[in-house]
């Protein structure tokens, strides 16, 4: 197996099995490939779901449902797809989440009526374990110390597909294409992502978990050990804590940032869409390359707080900015930006490490469901508090959110740092027998 670059800083020490081309390299520079292609296709349809929604004339609650119906789904299938990724292994769920995904835009580019864009969006949510097994996958084939790292890897990914797929549909409303395809033709563009992606698995990606480490009862979902069992593993359920209320504060952005801009500052979509991009580039920025010396020096836990304390002050200067305040603007993105940059990786990092090996897929897959309805909830809220309270009332909603979860985290750091130890010696014991 090959140690060089990102994988050699990564100290690879799982033992894939073989694919289908028996790679030699290590497996982590390609999922991190496929998660960047499959956001790609994910954030190029995302900005245009609503237009196209609004060529059928569809009342406000349909449209509602339409965004809403991805991650209900998802909320539900997260915590199944994760036991099953432990009991059967990580490349088959990605295999049959990308070609759900794939699908899913085909059915929705090819959509004529309400209910087939319903059904192309429930599919989309409950075949949408990409990012939680690719979460997982990383776990299973980095070193503890350094799985902050690949999940900063992730990290990148994510900001750089959502950096580039925005534009990327937006350049696609320029093409010279037949009336009604404007819209339609960037889903079938991200059919073609997810494809790619989906290809990519079956061909070059090796399983990350050996036979012998998959758990041998059968795989335990929608059971007792469901959401509460899982957060009941040592240290688990702060963590999961700490991650829903970072959640619940950041998506007040994703949902109204574009239309506070637009109110607030007077800004067209374009230079919505450069904020965005800003904000992604110094994110990925951070997660993909910063994290990697930051970890080692300072810890999770304490770039969990600083990443927290960051956010909230740039979220705090957003809602205080004047209408011309283009400088305490860019202030606030940097602060946010890099504020989640640290706080995601860090967060999925310690809890990879607290984490029991065959439980990974199981918590990932239960986090990426706390998270989702916390996105729900925050997406409801502050669109709400935007309409009628203020354009600053989400931010300061979120000002709050952030500085509760300071509050949990500085409280749940003990036992954390005693399940981070206890998780240590448990991993010593291993490797001495």
């Amino acid at each position: 197996m090959s140690t060089a670059g990102t994988d050699a800083e990564l100290n690879i020490d799982a033992n894939p099995e073989a694919g289908a081309a028996g790679p030699s390299r290590s497996p982590l520079g390609l999922v991190i490939l496929i998660v960047l292609i499959d956001l790609l296709g994910f954030s190029l349809v995302m900005p245009l779901l609503g237009p196209f929604a609004k060529e059928y004339q569809l009342e406000g609650w349909r449209v509602g449902l339409l965004f809403a119906a991805f991650p209900i789904c998802q909320l539900i299938a997260g915590p199944i797809l994760g036991r099953l990724s432990d009991r059967y292994g990580r490349r088959p769920l990605l295999v049959f989440s990308q070609a759900g995904t794939a699908l899913s835009f085909v059915i929705l580019g090819l959509a004529r009526d309400y209910p087939t864009m319903l059904l192309g969006r429930m599919l989309d949510g409950a075949s949408g374990g990409n990012i939680m097994v690719a979460q997982a996958y990383v776990a299973d084939v980095t070193r503890p110390e350094h799985r902050a790292r690949g999940m900063g890897m992730i990290g990148m990914a994510f900001g750089l597909g959502f950096v580039l797929g925005p534009l990327l549909g937006g350049l696609m409303q320029d093409l010279p294409l037949a009336p009604g395809w404007h819209l339609r033709a960037p889903f079938l563009a991200a059919a073609g992502f997810s494809t790619i992606a989906l290809i990519l698995v079956i061909a070059r990606l090796p399983e990350s978990l050996p036979p012998g480490s998959r758990p041998k009862q059968a795989a335990r979902v929608l059971t007792r050990r469901g959401l509460v069992d899982v957060f009941r593993l040592d240290g688990v359920g702060a963590l999961a804590a700490v991650a829903f209320l970072s959640v619940l504060a950041w998506a007040s952005l994703e949902g109204t940032f574009a239309v506070f801009l637009q109110r607030r500052m007077g800004w067209t979509p374009k230079g919505a869409a450069y904020a965005f991009a800003a904000t992604g580039l110094l994110s990925a920025i951070v997660q993909g390359g910063l994290i990697r010396s930051l970890v080692p020096r300072f810890g999770e836990l304490r770039l969990i707080l600083a990443g927290t304390l960051l956010a909230g002050l740039g979220f705090a200067l957003v809602a205080a900015t004047p209408g011309t305040g283009v400088v305490p603007l860019a202030l606030a993105i940097v602060l946010f930006a890099v504020g989640s940059g640290l706080l995601s990786p860090s967060i999925l990092g310690l809890l990879s490490r607290i984490t029991p090996a065959g439980e990974q897929g199981a918590v990932f897959g239960a986090l990426t469901s706390i998270q989702t309805l916390a996105r729900i909830a925050s997406y409801l809220l502050g669109n709400v508090l935007l309409d009628r309270v203020s354009d600053s009332a989400p931010y300061w909603f979120a000002t709050a959110v952030y500085a509760l979860t300071l509050v949990v985290a500085l409280l749940a750091a003990p036992r954390l740092a005693g399940a981070l130890r206890r998780s240590a010696a448990v991993a010593d014991l291993n490797g001495d027998a």
